[in-house]
């Protein structure tokens, strides 16, 4: 051995033989009892590793340990790190138990042939109050150089040899949010891979415990190692005081009664569970198992939960609901029932439950033994519910055959209350959307719009149209209305006497009565000859405050927004294809023999049967 190793080992180590101890790198090593205990305390200004203490232990554990088994304590005081990878391996470690400390590196995973070689004899694994990091590039970086050794590993999660398996108070810290571009793609492979690789085999496991974590981390855990493994003698399940509500949905089913044939006991005390109808015992499970609710939140015990409850509790199973917030109503006549048939020889487990208490439903105060209530003698009083339970149960099937007819006749209504948005709604989806040229128009299209957008429309909008489209005929307000006609006969001339109504949405417009009727008589022209209208959006605003027809039609119709890059070129497109089409229908009524389906614009649009619009 050099003599530089052999100086750091005795800097190292001071032997006290007369206290049965020895130091080690500020670990204490008691070597009095059996198996040997190592007991490492580790302050804040401590940089504790696994992988320094595992060479520590390689050069010097012969010389005060022999060949002996160790238990490895570790306890961080004042906020200290220590550095721990997986997996976790020391030569003769049957026990490691970390309390109280913050875990950086623990999936930086180490591979290295030293670390592989080493046979694993830990038999328990604790960790109490601690942190553990996480960084997403350390994982991925373990995707891309060491797929299959991870993919094994991280399938199983512990070693097979282990016993008890506890982590409680502790979770996880996620240090990075953001991943770069290459790094989904390999992981979503991974995953993939990872649901299709064989379960493991935790022949040796014998207790679980995930207890005091958050739900959503006491789930993933739990569910991702019961699904993933086959438990030849796991005992009992532990998830007390996980803030639970509902049960991770790996527990109570097929799959878990088929990888888990020696299962006493699943404690969920201490969470936020309201039922118990997650129950379920499949009839070849001939275990005795022992279902721990206590200090939930279960206020009633239905008579569908009954049912569940003596299903699951033949042959001795139980179910423990003390210590919950019963409530006595006539909901649980089956509860009572089978409370009143408890005697020592028949259903012996459940036999507290007749000294358990409840709340009385009517004064919601006095606390009574269940014992003391009966489905009739609660029923005899004025307790709606338990009039209406009762008539339920003899009139099950009328009552039924009533809510079909009550349904029908409420559907039936409502059909023909909306029977005109249900026929709109019907020729908008079932009508060609494109303008049919049919009878000459005086305009091509009329403007509706805000007198407070006047400045928009005639500096903007008409001018625009103008210079792009020379031959198109715009009807305005105060060039076309004829003088002394009432406003709304002036409107529904221009309407009518357009192929198109551009109606320009703005805040503005939503105020307006006049611009309201516009719409009306446009939106009418639309369902009679197809696409008529055309609503330019020059803002944003909230659909909430538009009237019911006009937000169905910006729902079922295509509108323009100002904001669009080819506003213009749409624009001006619907009303050239409008042009032609009305030279086409102007030549077709002085004979010639040209039909609808010439105008090529509107051909790409319609089906070959195009010759039968009207």
């Amino acid at each position: 051995m050099p003599w530089f190793l052999i100086y750091s080992i005795l800097f190292l180590v001071n032997f006290d033989f007369e206290q049965g101890e020895k130091i080690v790198s500020k670990c204490r090593i008691l070597y009095d009892i059996s198996p040997t205990s190592v007991i490492c305390g580790v302050t804040s200004r401590d940089q504790w590793s696994l992988d320094d203490f595992r060479g520590l232990m390689n050069e010097t554990k012969k010389f005060y340990l022999g060949d002996n088994q160790f238990t490895l304590d570790i306890e961080c005081h004042g906020g200290g790190n220590i550095s721990i990878r997986q997996p976790i391996k020391l030569p003769g470690m049957t026990s490691l138990t970390v309390r109280n400390c913050y875990i950086t590196d623990y999936y930086d995973y180490d591979f290295s042939q030293e670390v592989l070689s080493i046979e694993s004899v830990l038999q328990n694994l604790k960790f109490t109050s601690c942190k553990i990091e996480y960084r997403h590039s350390v994982h991925v970086k373990h995707i891309q150089k060491k797929f299959e050794k991870l993919l094994a590993y991280e399938k199983c999660q512990i070693s097979n040899t282990l016993r008890n398996f506890i982590f409680e108070n502790s979770s996880f810290i996620y240090l990075e949010q953001s991943f770069t571009s290459n790094m989904p793609k390999e992981e979503e492979y991974y995953k993939n891979k990872l649901k299709r690789h064989e379960k493991c085999a935790h022949n040796n496991l014998t207790y679980i415990e995930m207890s005091s974590l958050d739900r959503i981390t006491a789930k993933v855990m739990f569910n991702d190692l019961l699904q993933n493994g086959i438990f030849n003698s796991l005992n009992v399940i532990n998830l007390t005081n996980n803030d639970l509500a509902l049960v991770p949905s790996s527990l109570f089913t097929d799959s878990m009664y088929e990888t888990v044939d020696r299962l006493e006991q699943v404690d969920l005390s201490r969470n936020k569970i309201e039922d118990i109808r997650f129950l379920f015992m499949p009839i070849m499970f001939n275990g005795q198992l022992n279902v721990d609710l206590t200090r939930n939140v279960i206020t009633e015990i239905s008579n569908r939960d009954m049912k569940k409850l003596k299903s699951f509790s033949r042959l001795g199973n139980e179910v423990n609901i003390r210590q919950n917030p019963l409530i006595c109503t006539c909901n649980q006549k089956l509860l009572y029932e089978f409370i009143a048939e408890i005697n020592d020889k028949n259903w012996e487990q459940y036999t507290y439950l007749k000294s358990m208490q409840c709340l009385d439903q009517e004064s919601e105060r006095n606390l009574k033994n269940i014992s003391e209530y009966s489905y009739e003698g609660m029923c005899k009083k004025t307790d709606s519910l338990c009039v209406s339970e009762g008539i339920f149960e003899s009139n099950k099937y009328s009552i039924l055959g009533f809510s079909l007819v009550f349904l029908a006749s409420v559907f039936a209504c409502l059909l023909y209350k909306y029977k005109y948005r249900i026929a709109q709604l019907y020729r908008t989806k079932t009508t060609v959307q494109c303008h049919c040229p049919d009878n000459p128009k005086h305009y091509d299209a009329f403007i509706s719009y805000s007198s407070s957008d006047e400045r928009w429309v005639y500096d903007i909008l008409y001018k625009r149209l103008q210079s792009f489209l020379p031959d198109v005929s715009i009807c305005l307000h105060h060039k076309d209305f004829i003088p002394g006609a009432c406003i709304a006969e002036n409107i529904i001339n221009s309407v009518e006497n357009s192929r198109y109504t551009l109606l320009v949405l703005s805040s503005n417009f939503i105020e307006s009565e006049w611009c309201q009727m516009e719409f009306q008589k446009a939106f009418h022209q639309t369902l009679k000859h197809r696409r008529h209208l055309l609503v330019l959006l020059i803002e944003d605003i909230d659909f909430t405050l538009l009237d019911y027809d006009l937000r169905f039609f910006l729902q079922t119709y295509t509108y323009l927004k100002y904001s669009d890059k080819l506003f213009w070129q749409k624009l001006t497109g619907t009303l050239q294809m409008s042009t032609k089409g009305d030279k086409i229908s102007q030549m077709s009524t002085k004979g010639d023999k040209i039909s609808h389906s010439s105008n090529p614009a509107c051909k790409q649009l319609l089906p070959p049967d195009y010759e039968s619009c009207v």
